[in-house]
C-alpha cells in the first residue's frame, strides 16, 4: 500500500473516531430508532400472524433485519459522506487531497463497513440467543453479507454522483431506505431472475445460511460478479457526475 494510502486511512480512523466521541449521544439515539423500528415491525407481524416469538415464524424476519442493518449502511456511508460534506462547505477543499475524491470516499466507506460488520456480528450473536438456538450464527453468514456489500457500495456511489448534481438530494437517500428493504427481503435464493438485482442472492443466501442450508459455490461466484459489477457501474456514474458538476461549478453547492 503507498504512503498517501497509509496517511489516509491512520487520519481516516482517527477520525471516525473522534466523531464518535463528540457525537456520542447523535450514534445512541440512532441505533435506539432503529432498534425501536425492528421492534415495532416484530411486534405487529406476530400480531397479525397470530404466532409468538417461541414458535420461530419471525426468526426469519429477524435475521433479515441484522442482515438490513448492514446493508443500509452499506448503501447509505458515501451518500451521507456527501451530504455532510456539502452541508460543511467543506467538499471542495476535500477534493484536493492526495488522494482522488472516489477512492477516499471508498475508503471512509471500508472503515464504515468493517465496524458495521461488528455491528452485525454482534446482532446475529443476540439473535441466536433470542431464538434459543434455531438461528445458526457462522462465519459463513457474515462472509456471505460482506461479499455482496461491494454491490450497494456501487449504489451508494450512483446515488452520491446523483446528489452532486442535485439540490436537496438527500431526498434521494431517504427514499432508497425502502428499496434496501426489500431487496434484503427478496427470495433471490434458490438462484432465480432477483438474484440479478444488487445484494438480493447475497441477501437472501444469508437468511437461507442463518437457518441452516448451505448455499453452492455457484451461489458464491455469482454473488462475487454481481457485486464487481454494480461495483464498476456505481463507481462509473460517480466519477462522470463528479466531474460533470465541476464543469457546472455545482460542486459542493446546495
Amino acid at each position: 500500500m503507498s504512503t498517501p494510502w497509509i496517511a489516509h486511512l491512520v487520519n481516516e480512523m482517527r477520525r471516525s473516531v473522534w466523531l464518535a466521541r463528540r457525537y456520542w449521544v447523535e450514534t445512541l439515539l440512532g441505533l435506539g430508532f432503529m432498534l425501536s423500528l425492528f421492534g415495532g415491525l416484530l411486534l405487529a407481524v406476530l400480531k397479525a400472524s397470530g404466532q409468538s416469538l417461541d414458535q420461530g415464524g419471525a426468526d426469519g424476519l429477524i435475521v433479515g433485519f441484522a442482515v438490513w442493518l448492514f446493508a443500509s449502511s452499506a448503501t447509505h456511508g458515501i451518500c451521507k459522506d456527501i451530504q455532510q460534506e456539502t452541508e460543511q462547505r467543506t467538499l471542495e477543499q476535500l477534493s484536493l487531497a492526495p488522494l482522488p475524491l472516489r477512492s477516499l470516499l471508498a475508503l471512509r466507506c471500508g472503515l464504515s463497513l468493517m465496524s458495521s460488520l461488528l455491528l452485525t456480528a454482534l446482532t446475529l450473536a443476540l439473535i441466536v440467543g433470542l431464538t434459543e438456538g434455531r438461528v445458526h450464527f457462522s462465519v459463513g453468514v457474515l462472509a456471505m453479507a460482506l461479499a455482496g456489500a461491494p454491490a450497494l457500495v456501487g449504489v451508494s456511489f450512483a446515488l452520491a454522483g446523483a446528489m452532486l448534481m442535485v439540490k436537496r438530494g438527500e431526498l434521494l437517500m431517504v427514499a432508497s431506505y425502502p428499496v434496501v428493504m426489500g431487496l434484503v427481503a427478496l427470495p433471490a435464493y434458490p438462484i432465480n431472475g432477483w438474484a440479478a438485482l444488487p445484494y438480493a442472492l447475497s441477501a437472501a443466501a444469508a437468511r437461507a445460511m442463518a437457518a441452516g442450508v448451505q448455499p453452492e459455490l455457484l451461489s458464491w461466484a455469482l454473488v462475487g460478479l454481481n457485486s464487481l459489477i454494480y461495483l464498476l457501474l456505481g463507481a462509473t456514474v460517480f466519477q462522470w457526475a463528479s466531474g460533470r458538476a465541476r464543469q457546472l461549478g455545482v460542486l459542493g453547492h446546495f
